[in-house]
């Protein structure tokens, strides 16, 4: 495990990098498996070593919202680990993936007695709480298709998932991901695709037009008149 990849452990020593490798546990979990549950005793930390993890929370009508979708080197699980209260969330494997496992107390002394790590750790939590102060902004005041051509431009923490390669995600993923439903992330990849900021080839959906998303995610407003597209896109 690279430890120095983590965006956690950034700038750590090389006697506080061989303290993470040697207190952390490893598992594997198939496709589909429970990491850990919503408001469960505190897990610990988490890194993604392997394969795709999702973190999501389910409202009280039942219905699923995405949090991010995580590849290796992302982290989760960040506050509780240092809180030691409650998961915040449900995180499940999307693929068979195997990740890295730090204990609560286990971190807690790591932090006492490393400082770089400490330092690393609290500007990853800063780091973790913009987001999704940003994230909460986009769901008050910003419609779908803008938070969908966000998507589409890498401004989120999803945004490795969905590039300028066909996206994999399906309606309903892409509909869970911006916390509305399928029918109306339908509406929105189609009013995008009919602008001419995306365009469809198959089952793969790819940026057509970047100047054109980038003003609709800055200003909240369709593009009155879609750029040519880019022969770089």
């Amino acid at each position: 495990m690279d430890w120095c990849s983590v965006s956690c452990f950034h700038g750590v020593n090389a006697r506080g990098l061989k303290r993470l490798e040697q207190v952390a546990h490893y598992r594997t979990y198939a496709a589909g498996g429970s990491i850990f549950v919503e408001g469960a005793p505190c897990a610990g930390l988490y890194v993604v070593v392997e394969g795709m993890v999702k973190i999501y929370r389910i409202s009280p009508e039942g219905r699923l919202h995405t949090l991010s979708l995580l590849k290796p080197h992302a982290t989760f699980n960040e506050v509780a680990a240092v809180d030691g209260r409650a998961n915040p969330y449900n995180a499940v494997a999307v693929t068979q993936a195997r990740v890295a496992h730090i204990a609560h107390d286990t971190l807690m002394e790591l932090l006492a007695t490393e400082r770089d790590l400490l330092k690393s750790y609290v500007q990853a939590l800063a780091h973790v709480n913009r987001e999704y102060i940003e994230r909460l902004e986009d769901m008050t005041f910003r419609s779908i298709p803008s938070r969908l051509a966000k998507l589409f431009l890498h401004e989120t923490t999803y945004a490795d998932t969905i590039a300028e390669t066909p996206t994999q995600l399906s309606q309903e993923a892409i509909a869970s991901i911006l916390g509305t439903t399928r029918e109306v992330a339908g509406r929105a990849l189609r009013s995008l695709l009919n602008a001419g900021l995306l365009k469809k080839r198959g089952r793969g959906v790819y940026i057509a037009d970047r100047a054109g998303l980038e003003h609709l995610a800055e200003t909240n407003e369709m593009p009155q008149v879609s750029l040519e597209t880019r022969s770089d896109c």
